[in-house]
C-alpha cells in the first residue's frame, strides 16, 4: 500500500495526514478572492467560521463567484449560480455549502499528487508567457496607433496563455494575480488606446 502523503496546514503550518486535512474555501487577501486551502484539525473549524462570516457580510458578487469557484474545482456545482440567480441566492447556497462542510456530509479533495516534471513544465509556460506578455504591453506604449492593438492582444493572449499554465499547475494565487493584470490591461487600453487610429 503506497505510503499517505503529507499535507502542510495552511494555518499553523503543521504537517498532518491527507485523511485528516480539511480542505475548504478561505479568502486570501492579496488575489482579493477564495482560494483552496488546507486545515487541519486544530486550525479548521476557525478558518471555517472566519469563511461564513465574509460570505455572510460581504455584497461584492466577484468575491461570492470566486468562492462558488472554488467548488467547481471540486466538481460541486451551484445550479443557482450557473443560471443566474441573484447574489443573496447565492450567499445562501455557499451558506448551504458550507454547513455541508462543517457536518462531514461533503468532504473536499485534495487532489491527485502530479508529477513533479509536469508541475515545472507548466510553472516554465506560465513564466514565459507572462514575461512575453510584460514586454508586448511595453510595447504597446511605443506603438504607432495602429500597431498598439496587435500588441495589446499580444499581451492578452500571452497572458492566457500563462493563466492556462497556472492552472495545469495547481497556482491558484498565480491564475488570480495574472486574471488580475490581463484586466489591468484591458482597462488601460479601453481608456488610453481604444479608438485611436
Amino acid at each position: 500500500m503506497p505510503e499517505e502523503r503529507c499535507i502542510a496546514c495552511s494555518g499553523c503550518l503543521r504537517l498532518v495526514s491527507e485523511r485528516l486535512v480539511h480542505v475548504i474555501p478561505y479568502f486570501n487577501n492579496d488575489v482579493r478572492g477564495y482560494v483552496t486551502t488546507y486545515r487541519c484539525e486544530q486550525c479548521w473549524r476557525t478558518s471555517l467560521a472566519e469563511t461564513r462570516l465574509r460570505l455572510e457580510n460581504t455584497k461584492d458578487e466577484i468575491e461570492l463567484e470566486s468562492a462558488v469557484t472554488v467548488f467547481e474545482r471540486q466538481g460541486v456545482i451551484l445550479h443557482e449560480f450557473k443560471r443566474g440567480d441573484p447574489a443573496p441566492v447565492i450567499r445562501k447556497m455557499l451558506s448551504r455549502m458550507l454547513d455541508l462542510l462543517e457536518s462531514g456530509t461533503v468532504r473536499l479533495s485534495v487532489g491527485p499528487l502530479k508529477p513533479a516534471v509536469v508541475l515545472e513544465d507548466a510553472a516554465f509556460d506560465m513564466e514565459q508567457n507572462e514575461k512575453l506578455a510584460e514586454a508586448a504591453y511595453d510595447a504597446m506604449y511605443e506603438a504607432s496607433p495602429s500597431s498598439a492593438k496587435d500588441c495589446f492582444d499580444d499581451a492578452c493572449g500571452y497572458l492566457s496563455k500563462a493563466i492556462d499554465a497556472a492552472k495545469r499547475a495547481g497556482l491558484e494565487v498565480d491564475m488570480a494575480r495574472l486574471t488580475a493584470r490581463r484586466d489591468h490591461i484591458i482597462s488601460v487600453y479601453n481608456s488610453q488606446f481604444r479608438g485611436i487610429r
